[in-house]
């Protein structure tokens, strides 16, 4: 079950859409639009793509309307990987903001990002 896969290194294969979406967002534009959030929930960092990527998770079903540019919206059908809830730095993926901020408000990411761009 992809829901239990779990790494030597405690990193774990989630399925998107049962407890959060997930948007995927380049490291650059991520941290400009977290700076303009009050509270932002929780944040997880892939550092391996070119361009680092940051993971901001939302309620479930935000990524069903979800269109903003220079984002990726993760439903339904999509896995994530996460990282222990305490590692907070890499090698590999890491958390930014701990999953105890809770989930970020789909209006409110998306008005961060906009303003962001």
């Amino acid at each position: 079950d992809a829901a239990q896969m779990m790494s030597a290194a405690g990193m774990r294969l989630a399925p998107v859409g049962v407890q959060w979406d997930a948007v995927k967002v380049s490291r650059h534009l991520a941290l400009r639009a977290i700076d303009r959030i009050a509270t932002p929930g929780a944040v997880a960092v892939d550092p391996a793509p070119s361009e680092p990527v940051l993971y901001f998770f939302l309620p479930p079903g935000s990524a069903l309307d979800w269109d903003v540019p220079e984002t990726t919206a993760l439903g339904r059908n999509s896995h994530v990987v996460i990282p222990p809830t305490r590692k907070e730095a890499p090698p590999g993926p890491y958390r930014l903001l701990s999953q105890e901020c809770g989930l970020t408000p789909a209006a409110v990411l998306r008005q961060a990002l906009e303003a962001a761009r």
